[in-house]
């Protein structure tokens, strides 16, 4: 999992920061009458306290009798928790994002199914498809909290410089790959300025095999190897040998920081990534951009990013966790969470909503029903729906990367990663 993916955050110097919600106790009893302190672990740093405070804030004061001690860890995540879990003091809630099948597998969370049933929570309707991410052999683990899907991306001055229509709601693959090769600048032999991102990230790539109807796992099973994936990778390839897309060498040698910093710089026309760049490109007075669905091959379709609050089993206090994540999820804190810009809510209600669409984010305007319009176009491939997601994706962005440098052609890199995934498989 890649939390750097999933927010910006500025990491504190401490491995645990902890923050004591308003009016924190220290009574941890469970019983009528007393307060409940519960305990919330999840990532990150200061520029992620927006993110929760406030809600944690707003929770306490309709709730006065239970407590929440929030706890961030800004570096090693999954290791600080699995670490507690072993030592048998696990934390009643946590936050999970592609390292939430892992934990589930390992029968480290409870079934949230008796509880949804009970409450007033409609899945359909508040995350669409997003809750199969956070289901583990048919039980939910997890209710779904931060979204902000795979979006595009684009600098308006660039594409008026170009003479290029803005992209739409339905941006075609071929108006994507025209418009990546009218953005790229040569200047005396060298690219001065690339059309799109792109690299070996499974998002950047992934998100195309699923519009064109191809999958990376099925049932359990690797199916990465078909003719409709090999469409997408031969293209995908041609678009990095070709030029249109940020080599690595350029990168290592300009960039630095990768592909957001190209694009804040005005070095790249077109980023395709999730809603956590928001905030920080807002706050740059030169760069005039502008965010669309992801462009697509047949199927409007996009990759989902996120993550969601999930109850240990070890907890002693499961029905105060669950009063918790219910309302951090629920549209009154979800509106709350839209109304810090720092990552998007994953309520679709809420995305859909005037509020959140009819505003300004640091003074611009943007097209934020670009973010409700992509999150119900969220399609999940079944490599999230178990625990091998980690070693999955971090196997397949490792051939695409050997295809990108010339090292292997589409049809090679899609065997190997055919017979690597399979063998990965076999553990599980």
């Amino acid at each position: 999992m890649n939390f750097g993916k999933i927010a910006k955050t500025s990491l504190l110097a401490s491995s645990v920061v902890l923050f004591a919600a308003c009016g924190q106790e220290n009574n941890n009893n469970d019983s009528d009458g007393e307060i409940t302190t519960i305990q919330f672990y999840t990532w990150g740093g200061e520029g992620d306290l927006p993110i929760y405070e406030p809600r944690i804030k707003a929770f306490e004061e309709a709730n006065p009798d239970i407590k929440v001690d929030f706890v961030q860890v800004p570096s090693d995540y999954d290791t600080k928790l699995q670490t507690m879990y072993a030592g048998n003091e696990a934390p009643d809630v946590v936050q999970v994002a592609e390292n939430g099948q892992n934990f589930a597998s390992k029968g480290l969370f409870i079934d949230l199914s008796d509880y949804i049933a009970e409450s007033s929570i409609d899945v359909e309707s508040n995350w669409g498809d997003a809750m199969t991410q956070y289901t583990y052999d048919g039980q939910p683990f997890g209710l779904p909290d931060r979204g902000g899907p795979e979006i595009l991306y684009y600098n308006k001055d660039l594409f008026d410089e170009a003479g290029i229509e803005y992209p739409t709601n339905d941006w075609t693959i071929e108006e994507y790959t025209a418009a990546a090769e009218k953005l790229t600048k040569i200047e005396n032999g060298e690219t001065v300025q690339y059309g799109a991102s792109g690299m070996d990230w499974v998002p950047n790539w992934g998100v195309f095999i699923k519009s064109n109807g191809g999958s990376l796992v099925e049932d359990n099973e690797v199916v990465i190897n078909s003719p409709e994936n090999l469409e997408v990778l031969t293209w995908f390839n041609n678009l990095y040998q070709d030029g249109y897309v940020g080599t690595y060498e350029f990168y290592e040698s300009v960039a630095q920081s990768g592909a957001d910093s190209m694009f804040s710089q005005g070095r790249i026309g077109m980023l395709t990534t999730g809603f956590w760049n928001i905030g920080n490109f807002t706050q740059l007075d030169d760069l005039n951009f502008d965010i669309a669905p992801m462009p697509f091959f047949n199927e409007k379709v996009t990759w989902p990013f996120g993550s969601a609050l999930a109850i240990s089993k070890q907890s002693t206090k499961q029905d105060a966790a669950f009063r918790f994540i219910e309302y951090m999820t629920s549209e009154e804190a979800q509106k709350i969470l839209g109304e810090s810009l720092v990552d998007s809510p994953a309520n679709i209600k809420v995305l859909n909503s005037e509020e959140f669409t009819n505003r300004q984010v640091n003074g611009k305007d943007l097209r934020l029903d670009v973010v409700g319009i992509s999150t119900e176009r969220v399609v999940i491939d079944g490599i999230f729906e178990g625990p091998y997601y980690g070693e999955l994706t971090g196997e397949f962005s490792n051939q695409v990367k050997e295809m990108l440098l010339g090292r292997l052609t589409p049809e090679e890199a899609l065997e190997k990663m055919q017979e690597s995934g399979e063998k990965i498989m076999e553990q599980y």
